[in-house]
């Protein structure tokens, strides 16, 4: 096999075994490939795709997992689930992405289940799951998540309960903009920003006051999308205080923002 060409010829004729052995192959990009022209294929895919979920090549049980989730076939999910257990965290976090991607929210108190697992891949694709998901029974499961150890569990748990629409979500997302990490900090802020959270204006108002750009920068950009005036003297304050042009800017944005909605 040299390479995309053979694989789309094996495409062509319906060679679809060789496919599944051909996500086995070494270069990631054959892989990928061959996982995607398996896709193309369709629901006629899906019989040699449930089979390759237990190929002995753990390749091949990832890409047979994307395939599906590509596919979006709501008879994979019984399959998928089956696997999930018996799998290493490599696989299994395919295989919840592939469940994300096909949409059944039968899965979901299985998923909330994996956001507890003691693997660091698997908490992070099932918080991420949940989220795409949206079935607010995952709530309680991500509010806990955002505790976790690892701060891209906690960040993606903060983006994941954005998705839910429960407006009272505000009150734990806001605390997180006192977290240890940066970057969950400003998804904190910025998820507030796209909620137009007044309540939570007092929780933003601090960051303003931070050494870290990025903290002063996405709490500038969540105060200008609330647009109460509340934010204008903090606001100005800031500017003056500043250095930072990308920050000035953000700064002058957000009272340009501020201004215009109290006018409408």
């Amino acid at each position: 096999m040299k390479g995309r060409e053979d694989l789309q010829k094996m495409a062509a004729r319906g060679d679809l075994r060789s496919l599944v052995e051909a996500m086995g192959h070494s270069q990631p990009y054959m892989r990928m490939t061959a996982s995607d022209l398996l896709a193309s294929q369709g629901e006629k895919a899906l019989p040699v795709l449930i089979e390759a979920l237990t190929h002995e090549n753990p390749d091949v049980r990832k890409g047979a997992a994307r395939a599906l989730g590509l596919i979006g076939d709501r008879r994979a999910v019984r399959h998928l689930l089956d696997r999930l257990d018996k799998e290493n965290t490599g696989v299994g976090q395919f295989i919840v992405d592939a469940l994300a991607e096909i949409g059944d929210v039968q899965v979901v108190p299985v998923l909330c289940r994996t956001t507890r697992s003691h693997n660091l891949s698997l908490r992070y694709s099932s918080v991420r799951a949940l989220g795409k998901l949206g079935d607010r029974r995952a709530i309680p499961f991500l509010v806990e998540a955002l505790g976790d150890t690892a701060s891209i569990v906690r960040l993606r748990a903060v983006e994941s309960l954005s998705a839910m629409g429960e407006p009272t979500l505000w009150v734990p997302i806001s605390e997180m903009l006192a977290d240890q990490s940066a970057g969950v900090r400003a998804v904190a802020a910025r998820v507030l920003g796209e909620m137009h959270c007044l309540r939570a204006i007092d929780y933003l108002l601090p960051l303003l006051e931070s050494d870290i750009e990025t903290d002063v920068l996405e709490a500038a950009r969540a105060l200008g999308r609330i647009g109460s005036r509340k934010a204008v003297e903090p606001l100005m304050i800031a500017r003056e205080r500043e250095g930072r042009e990308r920050v000035i800017r953000a700064i002058e944005d957000a009272l340009q923002a501020i201004g215009e909605s109290s006018q409408e």
